[in-house]
């Protein structure tokens, strides 16, 4: 889930009157003083850092190397390896209910508490899976179906979680507060990578890499357990409840908002493009490079440690000089990435290390500028079912990419293209198309951003 500023927050920056023919607001509660925001974004930074254990070990946001490795582990086969991308689709439509339960009950806290913490809890059932005795088939369906329930928990877990922190952080440091805080969620990441990669390794060379998961994977269900503590405690920006009079109203009134439609297109769009590839390039790694999964998560490590840097730069450069001439920037930057993967061999991985260097310093600023964007569009009065409608769309855009990839992955097994000098092999072709894709993003950012400066 990823300020010194004495503004205090206010209900109505959360929830403002809607129009009469869409909903009623009871009269907004008293707003949070000035020392309890201090304290609530305090502790939000401490919250990311303990959660992002769970979240670098089991790619609860993303994926990662150790959930691809796991799913090979289990038998999942190129089109499954696809699919994983695909799953988090099921937490886009779950905040549909995460945004009727804060709109109902106005408390974004309970939300994101027990959903959360459910959803991280499964891996305790994930993590015995290898244990069971059970076929190939069966501990595939049970892993996918268990991990989707997860998706949908966490799923509700961030939109509320969103809504809680557009309230809570004061809208003119959000650039340097989420750089802050990404950057302490950054060093959580980098230990647990390289520990759990260290971990696992060692159990592999044992000849137990089933047990190796079972230990990286408890120790995220833990940590899971510490974000929940510190949410506990977490001050929260009081909600008027809202009732809205009609399920039209509820699912499309933050659509008519232009700023925020235009937006949502162009994360979707962007989710399309990255998303054909994003769940092979771990897979990737393992298998045509043949690396060891310290090595692949040290790749991660060196992609984290730079956005230490980058990432509260970034963020005071959005504060500064406006979030199109940054966020374009990145996405530029973005564009020769999958090279890195394409030209290394398990020879030389030098092209991958450029790759790991570089992703630290571009996506921190696409990732933060698409989650401050996101809370400065969407709509005040439905923020939560705004966030909820976003998510749907650039979740349909990654679910469609996913198997768009899947059934290309499976379909380019032991495929060789000659590209002049260039070999592309296998999985790499979709590199080669994700680099395409976003070349066409880059003026699609610039002109849709446009009036955010």
């Amino acid at each position: 889930m990823t300020g010194t500023n004495p503004t205090i927050v206010t209900a109505t920056s959360g929830v403002q009157v809607a129009p009469a023919e869409t909903a009623q607001t009871t009269v907004s509660p008293q707003p949070l003083s000035p020392s309890e925001v201090q304290r609530g974004l305090l502790l939000s930074i401490w919250e990311g850092a303990v959660a992002n254990i769970h979240i670098s070990i089991t790619g609860a946001i993303g994926g990662s190397v150790f959930l691809s490795g796991f799913a090979l582990l289990l038998g999942a086969n190129n089109f499954q390896i696809g699919l994983l991308g695909a799953l988090p689709f099921i937490g886009q439509l779950m905040q549909f209910l995460s945004a009727y339960l804060e709109a109902r009950f106005a408390n974004r806290r309970a939300i994101v508490l027990f959903s959360a913490l459910a959803g991280r809890s499964i891996w305790a059932l994930l993590l015995c899976l290898p244990f069971t005795g059970w076929p190939t088939e069966w501990q595939l369906a049970v892993f996918f179906i268990a991990l989707g329930c997860s998706y949908g928990l966490n799923g509700m877990a961030g939109n509320a979680w969103l809504s809680w922190m557009s309230d809570l952080v004061p809208p003119d440091r959000r650039g340097r507060y989420f750089g802050l805080r990404n950057t302490v969620a950054g060093i959580s990441a980098m230990v647990s990578i390289y520990g759990a990669g260290l971990i696992l390794d060692y159990f592999r060379v044992q000849g137990a890499a089933a047990q190796g998961y079972a230990v990286i994977f408890g120790i995220a269900v833990l940590s899971a357990f510490g974000a929940a503590l510190l949410i506990a405690r977490q001050p929260e920006p009081p909600l008027a409840p809202v009732h809205w009079r009609g399920i039209g109203s509820f699912l499309f009134d933050p659509l008519r908002e232009a700023a925020f439609r235009h937006f949502a297109i162009l994360a979707t769009g962007w989710a399309l493009v990255t998303g054909v590839a994003a769940p092979f390039f771990n897979a990737y790694g393992l298998t045509t490079l043949q690396l060891d999964f310290s090595l692949l998560a040290l790749t991660g490590i060196v992609t984290s440690a730079v956005a230490l840097i980058f990432s509260p730069l970034v963020g005071w450069l959005m504060d500064r000089y406006g979030y199109r001439r940054v966020v374009t920037a990145c996405v530029l930057g973005t564009v020769p990435l999958p090279l890195g993967w394409v030209l290394s061999t398990p020879e030389n991985i030098v092209p991958l290390w450029l790759t790991a260097i570089f992703s630290g310093v571009f996506w921190p600023g696409v990732n933060q500028g698409l989650s401050n964007l996101l809370m400065a569009r969407a709509p005040a009065a439905q923020r939560g079912v705004a966030v909820a409608i976003f998510s749907l769309l650039t979740g349909l855009g990654t679910l469609i990419a996913a198997l768009i990839g899947g059934v290309l992955g499976q379909a380019m097994t032991g495929t060789l293209l000659h590209l002049g000098p260039l070999l592309i092999k296998d999985l790499a072709v979709l590199f080669v198309g994700t680099m395409l894709g976003r070349v066409v993003m880059v003026g699609a950012f610039w002109r849709v951003l446009a009036d955010s400066e």
